[in-house]
């Protein structure tokens, strides 16, 4: 069925290519990825997949000149070399071919111009992509001119002091917003039901890739539809790599990252798209290597239960079309086409909410977090997002010194998004906040007082760190000219006259300390136990040891201190040939993702399609015939798992779109049957007698 609006879309996918059978991947929208065309090109583009009956957005770059045609002059007769960031050595902040863009009112035009265009050639959404800025630049004499002009006073290098640094990445912060600003008021004037859906990076693959963006400070931008959250497995490695400790995983940082994201909409109107991407760009890794991650990527996503809308991949061509160095070369290997497929057609079936299973871990704790994290000054080498990884500093050795101590025992501890203090409803979805003023610093005292009275409400507050630092000192900052020495200062003022029904631990050690997991169990835990004691939330501090949770018919597992055994039938999602498995047995350091069959196969009566590894279109029974249709790419096969309530004697046909006759490979298995059969993105309808 059509989509009437792209906001309405539960699965998408994002390409630069035209539809081909072998990306015919049946999700609801599909991202139209095509900076650099015109007009005549990118009008039949849009064309060829909404004749696929699909919801079509167009996506661009909003940091860079991918056509390289604005600085270059070829968009309006002007070249704007000075737009491009630079660096202070004086070079131009490449990603490969594109340079990096700052937001002048020239840049803004120019993209304007291609909302425009991309709304008269048939786009239902608009998503200007990656509206972020490098923190060591701003060289240019563009970003001179734009400083001077916000501050009132000469422009500083950002390596010249720790105030520089941190004035450089908010102004490129605040530019962006109003670049984002300028887009959305484009594109609803000229198409007041287009939507406006911004694709961002977690705050933590920023700070790690040394980049600013307006994310909390964006939440409160009217009539945004919503965000795509983009996750891969380059930002939670490189988040990962930015923090030393014996204690870490690939799963705990992805679960990082994909929580900080549903914090920018939990009990908002706007819709967030989670993306999981089952490879990367990055040519020196292995499909061994992808596939591994990507079970940890999609169960770290699926534990995200407030959220039921997802991209399930970006550049769906690296995966199913020749001709890409990925991998090792592609297409990818047909097993993990097939399971990436598969999980395709779990996020098109999964419902919001879910269930914990054999242990019910202590929820409502939050570690603080604000957009200033991003404009810290950090004396390490750089890390770049089209670069090559150096060795790193530990940029996270605070923030998920805070985090990952909690998600490696089970708890599912969230971000607590500081520009979000001042939304009584947000804040009091929490009952203990963990909080490090060396980290970030609130940007206006509202954040401080609205935490105070969070506290007053009944909230349990840990404070960590000193005060002093550099930016502590400086006088430029609201705390000074209000005269205190610190935002801490200011914090702890607030309670002067009390805690209220709430309490505050403060502890002058160093979050940082806590990525060491003695410390983190002989000084981090117990602390934040007695917060949690001290708290609205019943009982003392749970610590499963891992992740199991039920959405729906689906099981969402991962095992980090803990095994995990779980009773009962069930379909092993991960594995290819989908397989019926007796009981869970998950070991330490494992994913898994399974549907309970245990029902279908006790008190089944009728015969019923359990999975499939393409979308699902229908499926009924009549009259002893079972008839369901499926979709998905052409050069992939189709596999599905059917439960055909004892019968055996059963006659097997199938058809593509084209009324040909499809062989089908059918394998009993006892209680239930696989088949396996080519597939068509128009469909294949397969009847079972």
């Amino acid at each position: 069925m059509k989509i009437s609006a792209f906001k309405n879309a539960k699965t998408i996918f994002q390409t630069a290519e035209y539809y081909d059978p072998k990306l015919g991947i049946a999700a609801d929208g599909v991202i139209v990825h095509r900076h650099c065309d015109v007009a005549s090109i990118l009008t039949p583009s849009i064309k060829s997949w909404t004749d696929e009956d699909v919801a079509v957005g167009v996506m661009f770059f909003a940091d860079s000149d991918g056509a390289n045609e604005y600085w270059t002059g070829k968009w309006d007769g002007t070249p704007h070399p000075d737009d491009r960031e630079f660096n202070e050595k004086g070079d131009v902040v490449m990603c490969e071919h594109r340079p990096y863009m700052v937001p002048t009112k020239g840049w803004t035009e120019h993209l304007k111009e291609k909302v425009n265009i991309s709304l008269e050639c048939g786009a239902m959404a608009i998503m200007p992509e990656e509206p972020l800025a490098h923190t060591y630049s701003g060289y240019s004499e563009s970003f001179k001119k734009l400083w001077e002009g916000h501050y009132g006073f000469p422009w500083q290098a950002q390596s010249s002091s720790a105030l520089a640094q941190f004035l450089t990445a908010e102004l490129k912060a605040i530019l962006y917003l109003n670049l984002e600003k300028n887009l959305l008021k484009t594109a609803k004037e000229k198409n007041e039901k287009a939507d406006f859906i911004i694709p961002i990076h977690s705050i933590f693959g920023n700070i790690s890739s040394y980049i600013v963006a307006p994310l909390g400070m964006s939440v409160g931008t009217e009539d945004v539809d919503g965000y795509i959250g983009q996750i891969w497995t380059g930002p939670i490695n490189w988040s990962l790599s930015n923090y030393e400790s014996a204690e870490k995983s690939f799963f705990a940082s992805a679960y990082a990252l994909y929580d900080y994201f549903t914090q920018l909409t939990v009990g908002t109107d706007k819709k967030l798209w989670l993306l999981v991407d089952p490879v990367e760009d990055d040519p020196n890794h292995t499909w061994n290597e992808f596939a591994e991650w990507y079970k940890h990527s999609v169960a770290a996503m699926l534990l995200m239960s407030g959220i039921d809308t997802y991209e399930i991949m970006p550049w769906p061509d690296r995966m199913f079309m020749p001709g890409h160095e990925t991998g090792g070369g592609t297409p990818a290997p047909e097993d993990f086409r097939m399971r990436v497929l598969t999980i395709s057609q779990v996020l098109q079936d999964i419902p919001k909410g879910g269930e914990w299973l054999t242990s019910s871990p202590t929820k409502g704790i939050a570690v603080a977090v604000a957009d200033t994290a991003m404009y810290q000054k950090r004396k390490v080498s750089r890390t770049s997002q089209c670069g090559t990884l150096h060795k790193p500093a530990p940029q996270l050795q605070g923030l998920y010194g805070m985090l990952i101590p909690l998600i490696n025992r089970g708890i599912p501890v969230s971000s607590f998004v500081m520009e979000r203090a001042q939304d009584k409803d947000y804040a009091d979805l929490y009952k203990v906040v963990i909080l490090s003023y060396e980290e970030f610093k609130p940007i206006k005292p509202e954040m401080n007082i609205a935490l105070a009275e969070w506290v007053k409400r009944g909230g349990s507050l840990i404070i960590f760190g000193n005060a002093g630092d550099e930016l502590d000192k400086d006088d430029y900052f609201w705390w000074r000219k209000i005269g205190f020495e610190s935002p801490l200062e200011h914090l702890l003022a607030q309670f002067k006259k009390g805690y209220g029904k709430g309490n505050v631990i403060h502890k002058k050690i160093s979050a940082s300390e806590f990525a060491d997991s003695k410390s983190a169990a002989e000084k981090y835990l117990p602390l934040v136990e007695a917060a949690v004691n001290k708290s609205d939330i019943s009982g003392k501090l749970e610590t499963p040891g891992n992740f199991c949770m039920k959405r729906g018919e689906y099981v969402i597992a991962h095992s980090l201190k803990e095994d995990i055994s779980l009773e009962g039938k069930f379909i092993d999602i991960f594995d290819t040939n989908l397989p019926v498995i007796d009981n869970i047995d998950l070991k330490q350091g494992e994913s898994g993702l399974y549907k309970d069959i245990s029902e279908n196969l006790k008190c089944g009566k009728i015969p019923v399609v359990l999975q499939t590894s393409f979308r699902l279109i229908s499926q009924e029974y009549e009259n002893g015939e079972l008839k369901f249709i499926v979709k998905g790419p052409a050069e992939t096969p189709a596999v599905a798992r059917l439960f055909l309530a004892g019968k055996e004697n059963i006659d097997v046909t199938a058809v593509n779109s084209r009324d040909e006759k499809t062989a089908v490979e059918v394998q009993n298995d006892g209680e239930t049957y696989l088949l396996k059969f080519p597939n068509c993105p128009k469909g294949v309808t397969v009847i079972i007698r």
